[in-house]
């Protein structure tokens, strides 16, 4: 019996991507028909998503099928589907591949396989199969690697169904223990290793008359004891997804700390050689050799030979392996890793990540629902003497012509520390000769470098080093192809960046330039390949470097996890050991320095000769500087970046010109228009179900407007239109959103005022949120009145729907000043004009009264709600309205596109009606709600679900 998940994904594969009637028919002839013995709810619920596949892609379900499944929703009961006894039996057949018949684990048939007794949930319900990839991928690497688990002593924590221990005594494991803290799943245990004829191991003295015996214990983490396992002394320890729960993790570490502490393992807990136990070529053997490897202290007649541990007793028996765990884990929760990882380092458990290295053989190819690339192999070693050299750092960078800031963090990191290795740029050679650039040293650097960078990067970088911390510079572009992606992978890495503009003036002083030497493309592609990997780098800047060097410090020692040492300020003057061949041409400034000096206060002029690679490299360094921590401005401190109003909407993308950006591009130039006088109009739109409320209408302002303005080179209708319905396909946005959309008169050719300037055409930018209405309809609004006017048409006709709103912002500041949500704007008489934002309406014994559109804007839902006044069949006028008046309505409510109809329960002080929402308001915004999922523009490809 396979999960439900595993039958529908054969079944599609077996229909080329459907679910057909011949593979229906299948399926009934040699599973449905002939399955009488099977359990009763596992075929309901299989039959259930079977049907649900094939209706979902509009296929043809089979007449038996239906009558199957109708039986049994008749037939059979929903809670029997989660009896706790419910037992099935799974068959795991491992498939050797063609090749692999030498392997000691492979049989003749090249088959092996396990029947198992589990319960139904391992098949079903929320956890499906996912119970299993761990055991799966352990149980595959014990047959794949059968010589690391041959005649070793090996005991299983967590342990399930058996299986990984059923594969280890198949290997010949000279002892294998398992163990379970629940007393259910170890009788089911060891029920299976009986099925499996396994003989179930009961005293310790009988492991030597039968060689196929296996020790099941019971081993609760939190109760488990020294002297409980001090008989257990095992070579290796397995586990498979036990790194699940935060509060049982700490007794797991110290159940793992006891069986690898033990009194055969050696102070310095070196890991064992696992020379020639690889199955195919693609596993290099130094791999698990080199890894964690430490440099102990010396005992007695000499340091530790690396990859053994040494007896210090005095007996003859030579060196001996230290104890080694394999864990393998699909990481659910970063948090609860991280907190593992913490827990092992306190207990000086040493863990290194296998995955890449030791891969096992793929021997389920059938096993739809397992996969092991979902699968993380650790491997853990005890090591309680200090820890040198296993703490790597990298730093990647652009190019370093005059880049004093790289070579400065290079002495800063020498300095006077004892604990730090430093290593420049150790694959330039590799570069050089992958790349045949031509550098005055060249020649000689080929020749005295390691140029093979796999080599560099094994043997070097992650090879055996002297010192605590090994740090490593780089230059982003000598990442060039065929380099192992170990590179990335391990270590721990940071980005120092430069501003071009700060770059490019030196930049011909030893090189031709160009956009690969500057090197920022690639180092942003370091950046975005290490955060999938899960280990978004630090980014410092290097001007922050220069302007606080021991706060930027600090900050990445932190991010790091290394101690910052004050020395890391001043160094001495001259060239170091550590200097490459090609100091003389690079590092003639920072041999001369001390520590870190403050950049100039005025930079030199920019060679414009390389406008066009400011051009192409700046986008690259503004992305980049994003991920700064802090950020220092010229005019003003650094603030913590704010909380939006949606989160949503962090990531949106925006029409700007005639492209789509996302929202950190979407930016006009400083020569645009509404930049240089907010010559620009616009509109609101909303969009609802599917559809944008009142396009049409809005449009035709917008056209009015830009007329009004003299605007020339104006999209057309179907052009906006088009561009506002690319925008929303492109979000996603299909309803409860709002767009911003403005035409600027368009870019200048020079600053200044007249359009005269304006030769590029009109600007059209979409700007669409997720946004719900900004009022409170349903509790209602307070408005307070502005002593700033509405503007006259003497002076700007409100009927002109304008960017330069600082009329109305004037009255939005004394409305936040007055703790209000708007402010009621008068015009040029004391008569009510409008809010700073939205149209105005009152109530007045059954009448509904709102101002004339000559001091304010004829907005598009005040019309709407006009007419839905006429079609309620109230009173409706439009008259002067003094303040007064406004002070004693029975109600009140403001519309806008923004916002809908919102009520006004409070202005100036004075309760509106009786402090709640009024009969015609709520008639009205029942009114707007229906017309609004009415009516609209379809946006195009939309499909209502």
């Amino acid at each position: 019996m396979e999960p439900s998940d595993s039958l529908i994904s054969h079944a599609r594969v077996c229909g080329g991507g459907l679910i057909t009637e011949q593979v229906q028919e299948f399926i009934w002839d040699h599973c449905l028909s002939k399955a009488a013995g099977f359990h009763a709810p596992y075929l309901k619920n299989s039959l259930k998503k079977l049907i649900i596949e094939v209706e979902s892609e509009h296929g043809s379900v089979l007449d038996n099928l239906y009558e199957l499944y109708a039986h049994y929703m008749t037939s059979i009961k929903d809670n029997s589907m989660v009896k706790s006894d419910a037992k099935i039996q799974k068959r795991i057949s491992f498939l050797f591949p063609d090749g692999y018949s030498q392997l000691q684990s492979c049989p003749r048939s090249r088959v092996l396989i396990f029947p198992l007794q589990c319960s139904l949930n391992m098949l079903e319900g929320d956890t499906g199969c996912s119970i299993w990839p761990s055991s799966l991928f352990l149980s595959e690497l014990i047959l794949s690697y059968p010589e690391l688990f041959y005649n070793k002593s090996c005991f299983e924590i967590g342990s399930g169904v058996g299986l990984v221990g059923m594969c280890l005594a198949h290997v010949k494991a000279s002892k294998v223990i398992l163990s379970d803290g629940d007393l259910s799943t170890l009788a089911n245990m060891k029920s299976n290793l009986e099925l499996n004829h396994l003989n179930v191991e009961l005293k310790m003295a009988e492991r030597n008359k039968n060689l196929n015996m296996v020790k099941c214990m019971y081993l609760p983490w939190e109760s488990a004891s020294e002297s409980q396992l001090q008989d257990a002394m095992p070579d290796i320890v397995l586990g498979a997804d036990v790194i699940y729960d935060p509060d049982c993790l700490p007794h797991l570490v110290r159940v793992i700390s006891i069986l690898l502490s033990h009194p055969k393992s050696c102070s310095c807990g070196r890991v064992a050689s696992c020379e020639g136990v690889a199955p195919n070529n693609n596993y290099e053997n130094d791999e698990l050799h080199y890894t964690n490897q430490r440099n102990c202290e010396d005992h007695g007649d000499g340091p530790a030979v690396a990859g053994t541990v040494t007896d210090n007793d005095g007996g003859g028996e030579g060196p001996k392996e230290a104890p080694t765990a394999y864990i393998a884990c699909a990481i659910r929760n970063v948090e609860t890793f991280n907190y593992f990882l913490s827990l092992a380092d306190q207990t000086k458990l040493d863990i290194a990540d296998l995955t890449d290295t030791l891969k096992p053989v793929n021997l389920l190819p059938y096993m739809h629902s397992y996969n092991q690339a979902t699968i993380r192999l650790l491997r853990i070693t005890y090591s309680p003497c200090p820890n040198f050299w296993d703490v790597r750092f990298w730093y990647w960078s652009i190019l370093g012509i005059c880049n004093s800031s790289q070579h400065h963090l290079v002495r800063a990191w020498l300095a006077k520390r004892d604990d730090m290795e430093v290593l420049d740029e150790p694959l330039y050679a590799n570069f050089l000769r992958v790349t045949g650039l031509n550098r005055p040293y060249g020649e000689e650097l080929l020749s005295k470098m390691e140029s093979d960078g796999n080599k560099v990067i094994k043997n070097i970088i992650y090879g055996p080093g002297s010192r605590k911390y090994k740090y490593c510079k780089h230059i982003a572009k000598q990442r060039v192809q065929g380099l192992t992606d170990d590179l990335l992978n391990k270590g721990k890495h940071f980005i120092l960046i430069r501003n071009p503009l700060d770059i490019l003036p030196s930049f011909d002083k030893v090189v031709p330039p160009s956009f690969f030497e500057l090197g920022l493309a690639e180092l942003v592609c370091i950046y975005n390949d290490l955060r999938e990997r899960g280990k978004p780098p630090p980014v410092i800047d290097a001007a922050e470097l220069q302007e606080d060097p021991e706060a930027t410090l600090r900050g990445l020692c932190d991010d790091l996890d290394i101690p910052f040492q004050p020395d890391m300020l001043k160094w001495e003057a001259g060239p170091k050991p550590i200097d490459g061949l090609w100091a003389p041409w690079w590092y003639k400034t920072v041999q001369k320095s001390t520590g870190f000096k403050p950049a100039r206060k005025y930079p030199q002029p920019f060679p414009f000769s390389f406008y066009d690679l400011l051009e192409q490299s700046l986008p690259l360094y503004n992305m980049l500087r994003r991920h700064v921590k802090k950020k220092s401005s010229l005019l003003s401190p650094p603030f913590p970046p704010p909380d939006l109003p949606v989160p949503a909407n962090e990531k949106l993308l925006a029409w700007v010109g005639d492209e789509i950006v996302p929202r950190e591009s979407a930016k006009v130039s400083v020569f645009d228009s509404v930049v240089q006088g907010g010559d620009s109009v616009w509109e609101g739109l909303r969009v609802y179900n599917g559809k944008i409320f009142k396009l049409e209408e809005h449009l035709d302002r917008m056209f009015d407007s830009a007329k009004a303005l003299a605007f020339e080179n104006v999209p057309t209708r179907d052009e906006i239109k088009e561009a506002i319905f690319r925008t929303l396909i492109r979000n996603g946005m299909f309803d409860n959103s709002h767009i911003r959309l403005s035409l600027t008169r368009g870019k200048k050719v020079t600053s200044g005022m007249s359009p005269a300037f304006n030769r590029y055409g009109c600007t059209l930018i979409v700007l669409a949120e997720w946004k719900p209405p900004v009022y409170d309809n349903t509790h209602g609004i307070v408005l307070v009145t502005a002593t700033t006017r509405r503007n006259s048409p003497n002076n700007l006709d409100s009927k002109i729907h304008h960017n330069n709103l600082l009329n109305n912002i004037l009255a939005k500041i004394e409305g936040n000043n007055a703790n209000a949500n708007d402010a009621i704007m008068l015009d040029k008489d004391g008569y009510v004009s409008e809010t700073n934002a939205t149209n105005i309406f009152i109530v007045k014994k059954g009448r509904v009264l709102t101002p004339h559109a000559d001091y304010c804007l004829p907005g598009v839902t005040r019309a709407t709600v006009m007419d839905l006044v006429v079609m309620q069949e109230l009173v409706l006028e439009e008259r002067r309205i003094s303040l007064s008046e406004v002070h004693t309505a029975d109600e009140i409510w403001t519309t806008g596109t923004m916002g809908e109809l919102s009520p006004v329960v409070k202005v100036d002080g004075r309760i509106i009606g009786n402090g709640e929402v009024g009969p015609v308001t709520k008639r009205l915004q029942g009114a707007y709600k229906k017309l609004t999922e009415q009516s609209g523009v379809p946006i195009p490809t939309y499909l209502h679900s």
